[in-house]
């Protein structure tokens, strides 16, 4: 393996080759700068090449579509290549005098992440490194907008980062002529839990007509200034199905790339990267779903078997979010708006865990056991703070019983919210997990009895007014500055209360409940709804008090 470039140690005509490197693709350069500023060697796989030349190709005017649409999975180094060193390689070609200026709007739906990438990038074109070899000035120099002047003081160069629901008026993307001049990104632009909020999804793309359409600096037929859409499908209507529907009335060339590839994918591809693709993957482990064969499509840093067991444990936000593919949700019994979200708990008075058991075949498909934990909130609402969901035989079951147990009994220790039962329904394997957990007194147990006509419906119908009223409250999925781990947080601030990974996929859950009881899973939305009955519709205030 080659030693990782180390800035100290080149000499100067090595520097100059590293300069003459950095400018010959949107890949050479994100590859050595990456490794230059975070000293740390980037695994380059088959997508990166195909995403680069895409960019490349846009920016070189080859490109037969402008607009470009990206879907990729979580981790797929997606932000690091567009939101961070994209801005930084288009400066050093307007150095090199190969453009001449540029104007970037970056849009994402959180504002924590979209400044966090600008300074990253302002950081990147600040270093000693880069500023050896491309030595520019800058005028305005904000967290949310940097700008490049020439030796006159005049710019040459601009990058505005807006939040989708904030003030985007201010920012523009590109100029008007044939040149190259800049884009409109849109990095993870729809937040996934409005994605199940019809009047957000409709806010949402209203905002990409009326707004960002009209941000482009040329909207000619001929040399329009290119939109670069970067997401992990949310819904079926997030705003890559909405523009590629035509809904911005713009066309666009679309990159799907899924997290496990199957040889009719792999097919699909052109050349170069079929072949690319094929080559990375064809040693590597597989799995078979179906009568299908899938890889990993990076197999260097995604294992086929950690895919498989997450498309088994949940499959919507699997099928959606990687593998670009989300299936159309239609319950009508309850909104995704109804769920209020949470970034951190406020005091609670008391929680417990709920549990919804499998019939105790862990070879059946659809049948999954689900713990979760839940907290009554001192402001009178139901706080839902952490789920864990999958298939246990019976021995297994009881140690995953316990072991949850103990992990979530730390409590907010300031405000003293006893961890006060586990509430099991009493059938299936339930049945033994409450007769063994209640002879070794280990565990407060509370065995839930089903009353006659107390079907899932039934339930679920009892538990809407609550949810249409606002008293149910989720984690919000994403908070990047604070949140970086996808965790929750206690009142105190400091103690983990859970994870939010769970969140979108029991969303979806809630979303696609149907009365005729057609729909796939209801284990999550099942102890959500114990949950809710216990501690809004029968509070059990004096219950191991």
């Amino acid at each position: 393996m080659m030693a990782l470039i180390e800035w100290d140690s080149l000499s100067f005509p090595q520097r100059v080759i590293l300069k003459n490197k950095s400018t010959r693709s949107f890949l050479n350069y994100t590859r050595l700068w990456f490794e230059l500023i975070q000293g740390d060697r980037m695994m380059v796989n088959w997508h990166h090449r195909m995403m680069s030349s895409k960019i490349d190709s846009i920016i070189n005017g080859t490109a037969a579509q402008r607009n470009l649409i990206i879907n990729t999975p979580p981790g797929s180094t997606k932000t690091e290549f567009f939101s961070i060193h994209l801005p930084a390689y288009i400066n050093a070609l307007i150095q090199e005098k190969k453009l001449q200026r540029f104007r970037n709007l970056n849009i994402s739906f959180s504002d924590s992440l979209v400044k966090r990438n600008s300074r990253r990038t302002r950081d990147i074109i600040a270093s000693p490194e880069y500023q050896e070899l491309w030595p520019c000035q800058f005028g305005v120099k904000q967290a949310d907008e940097w700008e490049i002047i020439n030796s006159l003081g005049r710019s040459v160069g601009q990058t505005v980062s807006r939040a989708g629901g904030g003030q985007i008026t201010g920012g523009r993307g590109g100029y008007p002529g044939a040149e190259f001049s800049g884009y409109v990104l849109l990095d993870d632009f729809n937040k996934p839990l409005d994605m199940f909020s019809e009047t957000k999804r409709k806010s949402a793309n209203q905002l990409l007509v009326n707004t960002i359409r009209s941000r482009r600096g040329d909207r000619s037929k001929d040399h329009p200034t290119p939109i670069i859409s970067i997401q992990q499908r949310l819904h079926v209507d997030d705003a890559t199905g909405f523009m590629l529907s035509g809904g911005m009335g713009l066309g666009f060339e679309h990159v799907v790339i899924p997290a496990m590839i199957s040889e009719e994918y792999i097919d699909s591809l052109p050349e170069p990267w079929r072949t690319q693709c094929w080559n990375t993957v064809k040693d590597t482990d597989s799995v078979t779903v179906a009568g299908v064969r899938y890889w990993s499509y990076w197999p260097e840093m995604e294992y086929v078997g950690d895919l498989l067991a997450l498309w088994e444990r949940d499959s919507y936000t699997f099928l959606s979010q990687y593998q670009q593919n989300p299936a159309a949700l239609s319950g009508g019994l309850i909104n995704g708006q109804w769920f209020r979200t949470y970034a951190k708990l406020p005091r609670l008075l008391w929680r417990a865990v709920y549990v919804d058991t499998n019939s105790g075949k862990i070879k059946d498909f659809n049948d999954y056991t689900v713990f979760t934990l839940a907290g009554m909130g001192a402001d009178g609402n139901m706080y839902v703070i952490d789920m864990e969901r999958g298939k246990w035989d019976p021995e297994e079951l009881l140690l995953k019983a316990e072991e949850v147990w103990l992990r979530w009994q730390a409590s907010d220790t300031l405000q003293r919210a006893p961890l006060r039962y586990m509430a099991i329904e009493d059938k299936q394997a339930g049945q033994g997990l409450i007769t063994t957990l209640t002879k070794r007194q280990a565990i407060p147990i509370n065995a839930v009895q089903r009353g006659e006509g107390e079907n899932k419906l039934v339930r679920c119908l009892n538990c809407v007014p609550q949810l249409k009223t606002g008293k149910v409250f989720i984690p919000d999925t994403h908070d990047a500055d604070r949140n970086p781990l996808f965790h929750t947080y206690y009142s105190d601030g400091i103690t983990i209360a859970g994870t939010t990974q769970w969140v979108v996929g029991f969303v979806a859950e809630a979303v696609a409940f149907t009365a005729d009881d057609t729909h796939d899973h209801d284990d999550m939305l099942d102890t959500a709804m114990d949950a809710i009955d216990d501690m809004l519709i029968n509070p059990q205030r004096g219950f191991f008090d």
